[in-house]
C-alpha cells in the first residue's frame, strides 16, 4: 500500500487500553515525551531540509515505516526498502501500555513541528522589524498560519475516526490557508530585502512540505474511498 495503514489508526488502538487508568501526572509525563519526539522531528528537519526527499529520509530516520506515512505513490517509489527491518529504539519512558492518541500520528508530529518552526520564524522576524512591519500584515499572516494548523488536526482526528472525506474536506481547507500565507508573503515589506528574502524563501520552503504531506494524505483517503466503493 503506498499510503497509510488506516486500520492501525482506528478506534481499536483504544480497546487495548480500555482498562488503564491514566491520573494527571502519567498524563503530562505522556504530553512531554511528545513533545521530545516533535523537537527530534524538527531537529533532523533543520539538518536535511535543503535535501532531496527529506521528508522521506526523516521518516526513515524517525521510524515511521509506510504503514505509517504515504511515501508517495507507488511500488515505484524506493524511499523505503523492504530490507531494513530495524526497529526504532524506544524512547526513555516509552511503553506498551501507553494509549494511542493523535498524538503519535506521524502527520500530526510533522505538521505541529513544522508550524512551531513557522510560528518561531515569524515571531523572529517581527521582533527585528517590528518598526516597519505593518501590524496588521501580522495579524492576519499569523490567522493564516493558524487556520492551517487547526484544520490539518483536525483532519488527522477525522482520518483517526476513518471519515475519509471528511479529512479531505479538512485538507482542503489547510491548502487554501497556506495559499493565503503565501499571498500574504509575497506582500509584506521592509527595508531590509536581505532578510525579508531570507525569511520568505525559509517560510515557503516549509510551507510546500506541509503541501506535499497533506496532499499524500489526501490521496490516500480518495483512494480508500474508491476501494470501499468498489466493495460495496
Amino acid at each position: 500500500m503506498s499510503g497509510f495503514d488506516f486500520e492501525n489508526y482506528s478506534d481499536g488502538d483504544w480497546d487495548q487500553n480500555e482498562d488503564l487508568a491514566w491520573n494527571e501526572y502519567d498524563w503530562q509525563r505522556y504530553l512531554r515525551d511528545n513533545e521530545r519526539e516533535i523537537s527530534e522531528f524538527l531537529n533532523h528537519y533543520h539538518k536535511l531540509k535543503h535535501e532531496p526527499d527529506h521528508l522521506d529520509a526523516i521518516a526513515r530516520i524517525m521510524g515511521w515505516d509506510n504503514e505509517e506515512w504515504s511515501p508517495g505513490d507507488s511500488a515505484e517509489d524506493n524511499s523505503f526498502s523492504d530490507d531494513d527491518d530495524s526497529e526504532r529504539p524506544r524512547r526513555e519512558g516509552e511503553s506498551d501500555l501507553d494509549p494511542y492518541t493523535i498524538h503519535k500520528h506521524p502527520v500530526y508530529i510533522v505538521t505541529h513541528g513544522l508550524y512551531q518552526h513557522l510560528f518561531k520564524c515569524w515571531e523572529m522576524f517581527t521582533l527585528q522589524n517590528q518598526r516597519s512591519i505593518n501590524p496588521v500584515e501580522v495579524g492576519r499572516f499569523s490567522a493564516s498560519l493558524h487556520a492551517g494548523e487547526l484544520n490539518a488536526v483536525m483532519a488527522i482526528n477525522a482520518l483517526d475516526m476513518g471519515d475519509f472525506n471528511l479529512t479531505v474536506c479538512h485538507l482542503k481547507n489547510s491548502l487554501s490557508a497556506i495559499n493565503h500565507s503565501l499571498s500574504l508573503l509575497q506582500k509584506l515589506s521592509i527595508k531590509n530585502l536581505r532578510i525579508l528574502n531570507l525569511f520568505q524563501a525559509e517560510t515557503t520552503r516549509t510551507l510546500f512540505d506541509l503541501r506535499e504531506v497533506w496532499l499524500r494524505v489526501m490521496n490516500d483517503c480518495r483512494e480508500e474511498e474508491r476501494r470501499g466503493a468498489d466493495n460495496d
